[in-house]
């Protein structure tokens, strides 16, 4: 190919099946369902969801017949509270979802560079998704080099590579053959006993992507496209979406810690309680679970509403303990601070 010409579109097909190509999937917003499920796989609403399934179970059990009307209220209302919490805060995320997903793709559609190619006289401005091994892009000052290259032709050029090495001094770069003569000149060198100050003095042509241009202007021949770039292997590693803030975290834990001591008093006042019942029984004599030892009907159902009883005592006990009204006022909070930033 001439690198004062550039490749023409013929050989686009045979290039992306030997050297990949520059394409990267635009990021998808997850769905309002998917998040709300995820929601949900929390230890303390699935306590709630369990207490409340119990808390209906047993009530309808130990409820007299006329009394089944209403005997559902306190599991429906642990069911409605659930769906509170877990569905505001799935769509707070949404919310937060679709806003990066918007922000990122706006940014990604702004990433566009001049390119030298077959047929074209003048310069065309295409996306960097449709890069390919073998195009000629130009480099500018002040914009991020999207590939990785060799450079062909320049003046004055230095590169910031800050966000691929760490290192804020800028790189000096030139061509290939320049770069091979000013080592030739310099003779052997033992790079074991290089300083850190001579370390930048010979130039380099390679440009990387993900590095900015510093200063000056020039054509780069492109060498490596997508995944295989510097830049494409770090963004196959990394993908940030909006995360919990530590005031989040930490509200969770201590709400976790708390139902779980909620858990265990819970368990540990129904057990007290059939003790109670047990011992008092034996002590008294008055424990008559199938008949025949006391007058009355139904002995069995009366003892099982009793027990009962002490199991709903329990999940209220769970109910009260688990503060999930801290972590939903805190998200409340933060999402109205967030809405007002962005307006603002």
């Amino acid at each position: 190919m001439d690198v004062n010409v550039g490749i023409g579109g013929d050989s686009f097909p045979d290039r992306t099946e030997f050297f990949g190509n520059n394409y990267r999937e635009p990021l998808k917003a997850k769905s309002f369902c998917k998040i709300f499920f995820e929601a949900l796989d929390d230890f303390m609403l699935k306590v709630l969801i369990v207490a409340a399934t119990g808390s209906l179970i047993f009530e309808y059990i130990g409820a007299d017949p006329e009394d089944y009307g209403h005997a559902w209220f306190d599991g429906a209302a642990i069911y409605l509270a659930v769906l509170i919490v877990s569905g505001f805060s799935a769509f707070v995320d949404w919310r937060k979802e679709k806003e990066f997903v918007k922000r990122s793709q706006d940014d990604e559609d702004a990433k566009h560079v001049w390119v030298q190619r077959m047929g074209d006289s003048e310069l065309q401005s295409i996306h960097v998704n449709y890069l390919h091994v073998g195009d000629i892009v130009s480099l500018q000052y002040g914009k991020v080099i999207p590939v990785d290259g060799l450079l062909i032709s320049g003046s004055q050029i230095t590169t910031n590579e800050a966000a691929m090495t760490g290192e804020s001094d800028e790189r000096r770069k030139e061509k290939l053959e320049d770069c091979m003569a000013q080592r030739a000149e310099r003779g052997p060198v033992d790079y074991n006993k290089v300083d850190k100050t001579e370390s930048h003095l010979l130039p380099s042509p390679f440009m990387l992507s993900g590095t900015d241009v510093a200063s000056g202007d020039g054509k780069m021949l492109v060498l490596m496209v997508g995944e295989n770039s510097a830049l494409g292997e770090i963004m196959k590693k990394l993908e940030v979406r909006p995360q919990a803030t530590p005031l989040q975290e930490k509200l969770e834990v201590i709400a976790t810690e708390i139902g779980k001591i909620g858990t265990y008093a819970a368990l540990a006042t129904v057990h007290v309680l059939l003790l109670r019942y047990f011992l008092d029984g034996l002590m008294k004599r008055n424990i008559d679970l199938f008949g025949g030892e006391s007058e009355g009907q139904r002995p069995f159902a009366k003892n099982l509403k009793l027990w009962v009883d002490y199991v709903v005592i329990g999940v209220a006990v769970i109910v009260v303990a688990v503060p999930e009204g801290l972590p939903l006022a805190v998200m409340i909070s933060l999402a109205y601070s967030q809405g007002k930033m962005l307006k603002d």
